[in-house]
């Protein structure tokens, strides 16, 4: 008699219900479910390195205290090869050096990485020097849902009232090309 009443008592625990009117097996079976079907998330430690510099030519227009600017540039990248970098939404604040960028990067096969850049800007004879971190937002082809992250610095030095010349680098992780 006391093995069928543990027997029982086990059943019951198992199909008892929770105070939001769920019963254990049916938590369970939707922990399963949502853990199954989830999106697969990469891991910092799944990250390979991702490295790349630019040579680059930019124009600006100013609206004080604002510097906007397009960037135009060619530069080598791991996982990319030769690659081009553009972005048109560059905004520096002329007061406190603060600039932010999205930056698309475009292979020669057409896949993209895009980063999100913020960085310091320090004013030097004839232009800037910068520094500061970026974020791999997304991109597409082999960098579809591509994470990541890390260090930015370069210079841009003027040759016009509102245009010039430049180089910047990043050096940091990427997920792994082809693994999102």
């Amino acid at each position: 008699m006391k093995t069928k009443t543990c027997s029982w008592l086990n059943q019951n625990r198992l199909l008892s219900r929770s105070r939001h009117g769920l019963s254990s097996l049916t938590l369970l079976l939707v922990m399963v479910t949502l853990v199954a079907f989830a999106p697969q998330i990469t891991r910092a430690d799944d990250q390979v390195p991702f490295r790349g510099s630019f040579n680059t030519t930019f124009q600006t227009v100013l609206e004080f205290p604002f510097l906007y600017i397009t960037v135009e540039g060619q530069g080598n990248v791991s996982h990319m090869g030769l690659t081009s970098a553009f972005t048109d939404n560059q905004v520096a604040n002329l007061i406190t050096g603060s600039t932010t960028a999205t930056y698309t990067l475009t292979a020669p096969n057409g896949d993209t990485v895009v980063l999100e850049m913020s960085f310091q800007g320090t004013q030097v004879p004839g232009g800037f020097t910068f520094d500061g971190d970026y974020t791999v937002t997304g991109g597409t082809g082999r960098f579809d849902g591509a994470i990541g992250g890390g260090v930015l610095a370069g210079s841009a030095f003027f040759t016009g009232p509102s245009n010039g010349v430049g180089s910047f680098s990043v050096a940091g992780t990427i997920s792994p090309p082809g693994h999102h």
